[in-house]
């Protein structure tokens, strides 16, 4: 075996099998990456591979390298929901497959995986090319909304960062799935993150970060993707269910393009706390009544809900299917579009069907907001007179 390349059912350096404590290994095996890797000029990072299998992990990984690559041969979800909720005496699995981890965590600690290098100067703590890659992060038993659940996270990076990937992954009953914090130009993409209370959180500050052509399936309590003081994010290519909340806080010029939203909540992405010259083009969104309960938001929050500056809005189409009896408050004509406050937003060739009436709303503190072929003239309701409108035909 190469001294880069570690199998963790077969390190002769283990002190347990992989099987019954993978986090222990994986940290081994860190500790002897730094051994052999000890200076900046001899530090090419490794491979840590983990095969087809079943892995308890009872330690919490740390990682505190850069330029290590922790991958399995297969994302390996299978819904743990549907299984609780079924009988499953026919079924030939009833558990996640392929490098299939089970987050146990009898050490005390949440996460599955830690990302977090401490020291000084602040370059000395920053931690560049980690990647996460095909393998399953499984929290075991969980109960909806999952948050607060089982206080469970898959990865949490807590250190300033560079060019992570994370690709391939299954997170299932999991708290929160993935958590990165000062991130700078991530890419997760291709993932299946499913019945976990939130998907993917960006903390603290995130740049140019790239969420692209995943699954992100989470409950009314949490989030599909959450950012605070992110800039140039880019969301994109995904298919977003159950309760496809995206929120935005203190963001700006990210682009949400062409992904596929499917709800059964108001409330499908929110820019909020100033957030400006964001797009929001191509998407389609779907609002229907389905199974859970949440009190978060009414509907007239809006599908999509806005208090910042510039930002578009533009070639959306939205379909809202809810029986008039689940709308709230009562009698209310749901709001599809809502501009709470800011300047100069545009709304832009966006198509509205219902089977109730709605409406796209202009709140009282908005200034110059530009409606274009986003409404019918029924369907526009302004408190300003602050505003142009040129309502579709």
């Amino acid at each position: 075996m190469a001294d880069t390349v570690y199998d963790v059912t077969t390190w002769p350096g283990a002190s347990v099998d992989a099987r019954t404590d993978i986090g222990r290994v994986v940290n081994e095996i860190i500790a002897d990456i730094k051994t052999r890797q000890t200076t900046q000029n001899t530090r090419p990072g490794a491979v840590v591979y983990i095969p087809p299998g079943h892995y308890d992990l009872k330690t919490r990984v740390v990682v505190d390298i850069g330029f290590l690559t922790v991958k399995g041969s297969g994302h390996g979800f299978l819904s743990e929901a549907i299984r609780d909720e079924s009988v499953t005496d026919s079924w030939v699995e009833t558990q996640p497959g392929a490098s299939h981890i089970r987050v146990v965590n009898t050490d005390g600690h949440k996460e599955a995986f830690l990302v977090q290098r401490t020291g000084a100067p602040a370059t000395v703590g920053r931690l560049g090319s980690v990647v996460f890659q095909d393998f399953c992060l499984d929290g075991v038993a969980s109960t909806k909304p999952y948050t607060p659940g089982n206080t469970k996270t898959g990865i949490s990076v807590q250190s300033d960062n560079d060019a992570f990937r994370i690709e391939g992954m299954g997170f299932v009953y999991l708290e929160h799935a993935i958590v990165v914090k000062g991130a700078d130009a991530p890419s997760i993409t291709n993932n299946f993150i499913a019945e976990c209370g939130s998907c993917i959180e960006l903390t603290g500050a995130s740049q140019v970060a790239k969420v692209t052509n995943n699954f992100l399936i989470s409950a009314w309590a949490g989030h599909s993707l959450f950012a605070e003081n992110a800039e140039g994010l880019h969301f994109s290519g995904n298919t977003v269910l159950w309760a496809a909340n995206l929120t935005l806080r203190n963001s700006h010029r990210a682009s949400i393009t062409s992904n596929k939203l499917l709800s059964n909540f108001p409330s499908m992405v929110a820019l909020l706390d100033g957030s400006s010259e964001n797009l929001i083009s191509a998407n389609h969104f779907r609002r229907v009544h389905g199974d859970g309960s949440s009190t978060r938001y009414d509907d007239l929050y809006g599908l999509v809900h806005i208090e910042g500056g510039n930002n578009a809005v533009t070639a959306n189409h939205f379909s809202y299917d809810v029986p008039p009896a689940n709308i709230t408050p009562a009698g209310a004509a749901p709001t599809i579009i809502l501009v709470r406050s800011g300047a100069a937003n545009f709304l832009s060739g966006n198509w509205l069907v219902g089977n109730v009436p709605v409406k796209v709303v202009l709140d009282a503190s908005s200034t110059g907001t530009r409606v274009l072929h986003s409404a019918l003239a029924s369907q526009l309701t302004a408190y300003t007179t602050d505003h142009a409108f040129v309502a579709t035909p």
